[in-house]
């Protein structure tokens, strides 16, 4: 996984520029669709190739091949590849679908099908999709009894998945006028002295970091990397903490069912966040804020003035009180998830140092005299598991609102290039993760790791909340609260 984290660094900002740059819709979102299928095809044909070799296919007698180390090596080079390949055109596709195919479609404000109810119906799909998927391979492997016929399963469905992605994007596609228009292009950087330099890898290295530049000149960089510092944290369900649990003696029975209960809260995120995200920004919560940034659109000389059409007027409204609910219900998603990551790291540490001290010499010779196994405590488990839950929830909150911050405030014709630098940005995090789990990998040491993700946490909910306050002037209606408090 290192080795595609950097790649993804690396190459996450080309793919942006590239859907950026593509004017046809429809064959930007194909060319990944085929990509990206094609690549799990490919992998999933080196994978048998190396789990069919004598040493590693076991008890079955069919297709076995002589154990060859160079083969196994280059198969596993190749595999690794394709899976690169695989995530960046992963990449392509999520950033043509979230940010050109959704916003393009999506109703005005407050109108069936906005962009607030679509982004909440494609990440419960996408959620819902996550939580099958492992099950399904799960049982596949398990009813087949082999490991190569789950991978067989896994090229087959991807096969499968092509007519049908094709078909749907082609439909929606020819149903809809605005996808059919040309997409606006960004306008072209100046072009360098010769056609020698602008292919050397100085000029690369130019265009790489100009991304970030532009990335950082945006209004929404401090949200997007807060919410890309998240992926640092460590208590998640990721196989480094599933690894830690199993060491603490959990069954895996125990770790599926409190990752299902997650996974219900997850879920449970979008069909919250639409209804939040309006009462978070309906008038009567924010005078003030609306009438800052009237007060600032005229001193920008911007021409605001009393709209004669209504309906004009309505939707302008809509939109400002659509930003206020994502600034808003996005501050309470990431204080949610801050509040509960709390009470679980306080539970791995008292479930370590129950366990390390059932472990120590004196008491680890009474047990083994009973025959009994330290195990940890039923009390701080029930903690550890239910704030975890409820943290997720707190999760998709955050992310769902901050999707929709970056559609909608960063200019089209960046849109596509600012998700592909953000997607470098949260791959970083994701590599100091790995990294960071790599360097402390004893099981003793995992509670260092979970104090590190709370501090994460605690950097993204500042953040956070000072941008908030420097958009909106406040955090919380002090003369409000005073009157709930007299009362």
């Amino acid at each position: 996984m290192v080795i595609v984290y950097f790649a993804m660094i690396l190459f996450s900002s080309s793919v942006g520029r590239w859907v950026e740059r593509s004017p046809n819709r429809l064959r930007t979102l194909l060319s990944t669709i085929i990509c990206n299928r094609g690549s799990v095809i490919l992998g999933s044909l080196f994978w048998i190739l190396i789990l069919s070799q004598e040493d590693l296919v076991g008890p079955e007698p069919a297709f076995v091949l002589p154990r060859n180390v160079f083969l196994k090596g280059a198969g596993f080079a190749v595999a690794v590849t394709f899976g690169i390949i695989e995530r960046l055109s992963a990449s392509g596709n999520l950033i043509s679908m979230e940010r050109d195919w959704v916003v393009t479609v999506a109703a005005p404000a407050g109108r069936a099908y906005d962009l607030t109810h679509l982004n909440a119906v494609m990440r419960r799909i996408d959620l819902v999709c996550k939580l099958i998927s492992p099950i399904l391979i799960s049982v596949v492997i398990s009813a087949l009894g082999s490991v190569r016929l789950g991978v067989v399963f896994t090229g087959l469905t991807s096969l499968v998945s092509v007519p049908i992605e094709v078909f749907s994007a082609k439909r929606v596609w020819n149903n809809n006028a605005l996808l059919q228009a040309p997409r606006p292009v960004a306008p072209p950087q100046p072009a360098a002295t010769s056609p020698r330099a602008s292919r050397s890898w100085i000029a690369r290295s130019r265009q790489y970091f100009h991304g970030f530049e532009m990335y950082f000149g945006t209004i929404v960089w401090i949200p997007s990397v807060a919410l890309a510092l998240l992926h640092f944290n460590m208590l998640t369900w990721r196989a480094t903490f599933v690894t830690y649990l199993i060491n603490r003696g959990y069954s895996l029975n125990t770790i599926t069912v409190a990752r299902a209960i997650g996974s219900v809260f997850e879920i449970s995120s979008t069909v919250i966040t639409p209804r939040g995200i309006e009462y978070m920004g309906k008038v009567q919560h924010h005078h003030a804020t609306l009438s800052s940034i009237d007060e600032d659109d005229h001193e920008a000389g911007a021409g605001v003035a009393l709209i004669s059409d209504s309906q004009e007027q309505e939707g302008d409204n809509r939109d400002i009180k659509t930003v206020v609910g994502l600034q808003r219900f996005g501050l309470w998603g990431i204080s949610w998830q801050l509040i509960n990551t709390v009470p679980v790291v306080l539970a791995l540490w008292a479930i370590s140092a129950q366990i390390d001290k059932a472990q120590s010499l004196p008491a680890f010779a009474r047990r083994m005299a009973a025959a009994e196994q330290a195990s940890p405590s039923v009390g701080w488990s029930v903690i550890l598991f239910s704030f975890l839950a409820m943290s997720r929830l707190g999760v998709w909150l955050f992310d769902l609102t901050t999707q929709q911050l970056t559609q909608t405030l960063v200019p089209q014709h960046q849109r596509s290039s600012f998700a592909g630098t953000e997607n470098s940005i949260v791959n970083v995090f994701e590599l100091f993760g790995a990294g960071t789990a790599i360097a402390f990998p004893r099981t003793e040491q995992y509670p260092w790791l979970a104090l590190a993700s709370l501090v994460s946490v605690v950097i993204s909910w500042v953040m956070y909340a000072a941008w908030v306050r420097r958009e909106r002037g406040h955090l919380v209606h002090w003369e409000k609260l005073g009157r709930v408090v007299l009362c």
